[in-house]
């Protein structure tokens, strides 16, 4: 007697799967009825690296169309040839204009990745190809892509008008220039250029020091829709202008639940001084990360305290659903610890509103000996004494 799986069960089988190629594979190659929910999964992502894989995946298609519907995240990277004599990498990006006949083709991608890209030297055709498929991508991800001017980069961040999710690192232009210009109301309101411009919501961000922030956060600021970020995490060198930071984070508001910062080259003493980086408008703020800090290449002021802007927005918080804070130090000894105002650290992590919070504090000291990460441990636990009555702390070294 021959019996018969339901479809429902190997589907489900199959999905469990969904990162296992081989295995995927196998599923298809056993069964005919598998063969769709298995190639679902093998060509869910697809990144093209060079001009053999464009082939190679044009060629899939011409021979296999049905294909195409199931890529949602489509990824194109145009890896280094190398070297040059001054030290330079050496571009390996002229096959791209070759993805012009590919993308048509992917009607379902929603995650577009573009890596070493040089945007500015694509050809008009394949620009136009990728801003229709940019219409309906709602994460993006830009690692090292190249533009000719900073204008560039706004205009094609506005052909994204369902974004969602911003991921902007290594990103750098030739020169700067104007940003387009935008229109506004009787009232001053920026005006969109479209319906559908006005449509964006984005709710994460990415922004790390190697690319312009500034840019980025002004072009959110400016933008005809609303924007109240649920996530931000954000890598800030430059020190100059903080209060770009603190519109962000102000425009945010309520929305806001999970907070990574980082500011290598610190924080001015102008900027504390005048709360340009507060957080009392986030009020359902959940997680706060301070990332990078290192005390070697902290800015000392204020009595010489260490990272006073740590200190001042703890005091700022004003959510009452903060759930977990965590801290990254880098030292070079225990004594560098010492310059922590812990006072005001333990008395804003015991606020009532804060009970059963879990702190983390993640260490590393260029003498992690085993003595130094008790020192450390012992440190931070007795500084803290009041907060452990009321919540969790956890303290640990690399």
């Amino acid at each position: 007697m021959t019996f018969v799986l339901p479809p429902e069960l190997w589907d489900e089988t199959i999905d469990h799967l969904w990162d296992d190629p081989k295995a995927l594979t196998a599923c298809a190659l056993t069964c005919r009825d598998w063969v769709p929910s298995s190639r679902l999964h093998l060509f869910r992502t697809v990144r093209i690296q060079s001009a053999k894989h464009c082939a190679r995946f044009a060629a899939l298609l011409a021979d296999r169309p049905e294909i195409a519907p199931c890529v949602r995240r489509f990824t194109i990277s145009a890896e280094y040839a190398g070297i040059d004599s001054h030290g330079e990498p050496k571009e390996d990006d002229e096959w791209v204009d070759n993805v012009a006949d590919i993308v048509p083709l992917l009607v379902n991608v929603s995650t577009v990745g573009l890596s070493r890209v040089r945007w500015g030297v694509l050809q008009p055709k394949t620009q136009d190809v990728l801003k229709r498929m940019f219409r309906r991508v709602h994460t993006l991800f830009l690692f090292e892509v190249r533009f000719l001017a900073s204008a560039d980069v706004i205009t094609f961040l506005s052909a994204f008008p369902v974004l969602n999710e911003l991921y902007f690192h290594g990103v750098s232009w030739t020169h700067e220039s104007p940003a387009p210009l935008l229109k506004f109301d009787a009232d001053g309101n920026v005006v969109a250029d479209s319906q559908e411009q006005q449509a964006m919501r984005l709710s994460y961000l990415f922004l790390d020091a190697r690319s312009s922030p500034t840019l980025v956060t002004e072009w959110l600021l400016n933008h005809p829709s609303e924007q109240r970020l649920r996530t931000i995490q954000l890598c800030w060198r430059e020190i100059d202008n903080m209060k770009a930071v603190g519109d962000l984070l102000h425009a945010s508001g309520s929305a806001l639940e999970r907070l990574l910062v980082e500011f290598p080259a610190g924080i001015p003493e102008e900027a504390v001084l005048h709360n340009q980086i507060s957080l009392v408008h986030n009020t359902g703020l959940r997680s706060l990360h301070f990332g990078g800090l290192n005390a070697a290449q902290s800015r000392n002021f204020l009595a010489q305290q260490l990272f006073p802007w740590v200190s001042a927005m703890l005091s700022q918080i004003r959510s009452r659903t903060l759930q977990e804070v965590t801290f990254e130090f880098e030292i070079t000894s225990v004594r560098d610890l010492l310059s922590l105002d812990w006072a005001r650290i333990d008395r804003d992590l015991s606020r009532e509103e804060f009970k059963g919070l879990h702190v983390l504090f993640y260490v590393s000291c260029e003498d992690a000996v085993p003595q130094t990460v008790k020192e450390v441990q012992a440190l931070i636990s007795d500084r803290l004494e009041g907060f452990r009555e009321r919540g969790t702390l956890c303290v640990s070294c690399v």
